[in-house]
């Protein structure tokens, strides 16, 4: 008889309800009888806040340093990654094909009640359900990790450059509006040099356009204008991110015949704003703003 233990584990230890898991899926009186094989979710956005740990480092928790399974966790015959799927037919034909190829006809799926394959599972197995073991919330967890005061370990200090050397590259979206009144153009001023109006896309946003607009309002004032329109995409040689495995690709809108900007700066970040001829954005732009000017004909 096989037992499935399906969970993601997400979480730096393992917890009273994890124990109840595997104590229902191998009772002390059928173990001789019963093998467990467990699935550890995994999906392809890793390092995220609701996926911090990767596969391999989570497998680890059942392990010890040599490689061996802990004493505890002896009756597990393997650790296998379960991949998040389009549907759940298709996550639930993984976990039946997983079974199968392992040799198995029967098995019974165990899962957690707060964290239920009920209703997702549309397989073959049948599917035991465990009565949560006292409040343990593994979001939580994460987010109380989170506002921690960071340790003054080697350790510690490890595991951040490990987090950061294995996520994947992060392209960053941002906006860049420029405003054209006649045939002048609206520059801001930062450091010693000047650049369009904009920012990153915020998770409020719902479109880049919207996004376009919200920056145009934080940094100007200016909420009156004739049309805005998307003039295309161009890779950004930030500062910020210069040497590393990221990169910000930024937006670019035109916006015609605005009106109402406010003497008063909106943004704090820039000293000043002026209007200046296409020819005049040639010496006055940061380098990092000039590949915008391919949108200015």
């Amino acid at each position: 008889m096989l037992s499935v233990i399906i969970g993601r584990f997400q979480t730096p230890y393992l917890h009273k309800g994890h124990s109840a898991l595997f104590e229902a899926a191998n009772p002390m009186s059928n173990i001789s009888q019963k093998k467990i094989l467990l699935l550890i979710g995994c999906t392809a956005a890793i390092g995220t806040d609701k996926n911090p740990l990767d596969f391999e480092t989570r497998k680890m928790l059942f392990k010890t340093e040599e490689g061996c399974y802990q004493s505890d966790f002896e009756d597990i015959i393997d650790i296998l990654p379960l991949f998040d799927m389009p549907s759940d037919k298709d996550w639930s034909d993984q976990i039946d094909k997983i079974i199968a190829d392992l040799g198995f006809k029967e098995a019974t799926i165990f899962g957690g009640k707060d964290n239920s394959i009920e209703g997702y599972y549309h397989g073959k197995h049948k599917v035991k359900i465990i009565n949560s073991v006292g409040v343990h919330s593994a979001t939580a967890l994460r987010k109380a990790i989170g506002m921690s005061n960071p340790k003054s370990s080697e350790d510690f200090r490890a595991g951040i450059i490990y987090a950061a050397e294995n996520r994947y590259p992060i392209v960053y979206s941002t906006v860049d509006v420029i405003v054209k009144n006649d045939n002048n153009y609206l520059v801001g001023k930062k450091g010693d040099k000047y650049c369009f109006v904009g920012g990153f896309v915020d998770p409020s946003d719902n479109t880049l356009q919207a996004a376009a607009i919200r920056e145009l309002k934080e940094e100007t004032g200016i909420t009156d204008f004739g049309n805005i329109d998307y003039c295309g995409s161009i890779k950004i040689d930030d500062a910020r991110y210069k040497g590393t495995k990221d990169s910000i690709m930024t937006h670019c809108f035109l916006v015609r015949n605005a009106r109402d900007l406010k003497n008063e700066i909106q943004d704090k970040e820039f000293k000043n704003f002026v209007w200046a001829t296409r020819e005049e954005l040639n010496d006055l732009l940061h380098d990092f703003h000039k590949p915008l000017l391919t949108f200015i004909f």
